[in-house]
């Protein structure tokens, strides 16, 4: 591949990674509104489902109060006849013909409403469970992207620093080399001058006749007559122990 289509290659990848980080980031924002319509569709569904489980207990007390009407009238009826009054129990009978007819209806719907209400009780719980559990992911997945974020930043920022203190430490290494040269070059310098000022003042010393190890006759004896004491200073034979004698008394 030559360096142009590698070149298309990495900015094409560069491209699809971008699209992709900008998908990615929409879908979390699709998520977050997906979540957001639910919670509205699921408090509409409770409130939905409040009202028709409120119907639900009116017409369940509507149908237990029938039921207890029946029951009356049923009782009614029978000492109607047992007191001889069968038109009384006719009319009672009449009545409780229509009471059962709308009891019948009413027990009809009652039992549609409660299968409604069970069935939208199911569909809340699930809902809500759903939208607990896509909340929790969402969540996982932007603490994950921070984190990811954070820790590239961090590896970034320390490849950086690690960098930065390969090069200064690289930097320290030469100013010291360049130091320790330098100390190296004044101290031999310091001593040359040594050795130099120190043979300058020998042939100075030995052209003025003082100091040196040549030494002519001349010289040596000299220094024998320095160093032997003159006749008057030598002690008398007598003052010496063992040498002479002391005249007897």
């Amino acid at each position: 591949m030559s360096v142009w289509g590698k070149l298309f290659s990495a900015v094409r990848g560069g491209i699809n990674e971008a699209a992709e980080s900008v998908a990615d980031t929409q879908a979390l924002r699709t998520l977050d509104q997906e979540i957001r319509d639910a919670d509205a569709a699921l408090r509409k569904a409770r409130a939905d489902l409040a009202g028709i489980m409120a119907t639900a207990k009116a017409l369940s007390r509507r149908v237990d109060e029938a039921r207890a009407k029946d029951q009356k009238d049923l009782e009614s009826a029978r000492a109607a006849i047992a007191a001889g009054r069968e038109d009384l129990a006719r009319q009672l009978a009449d009545r409780m013909s229509r009471n059962r007819s709308d009891l019948s209806r009413d027990e009809a719907e009652l039992q549609r409403l409660q299968a409604s209400q069970a069935q939208m009780l199911r569909a809340v719980q699930d809902t809500e469970t759903r939208i607990q559990t896509m909340r929790r992911e969402v969540e996982s997945v932007k603490a994950n992207e921070s984190l990811l974020k954070a820790q590239s930043a961090i590896a970034s920022s320390h490849a950086g620093v690690n960098s930065r203190l390969g090069s200064a430490m690289e930097s320290l290494e030469r100013v010291k080399k360049r130091q320790e040269a330098i100390a190296g070059r004044i101290e031999a310098g310091a001593e040359l001058q040594a050795l130099e000022s120190g043979s300058s003042l020998d042939r100075a010393l030995l052209e003025a006749g003082i100091g040196g190890n040549r030494s002519s006759s001349d010289d040596v004896f000299a220094e024998i007559l320095r160093a032997e004491p003159k006749r008057d200073e030598l002690p008398s034979p007598a003052s010496v122990p063992g040498i002479g004698y002391e005249p007897k008394s």
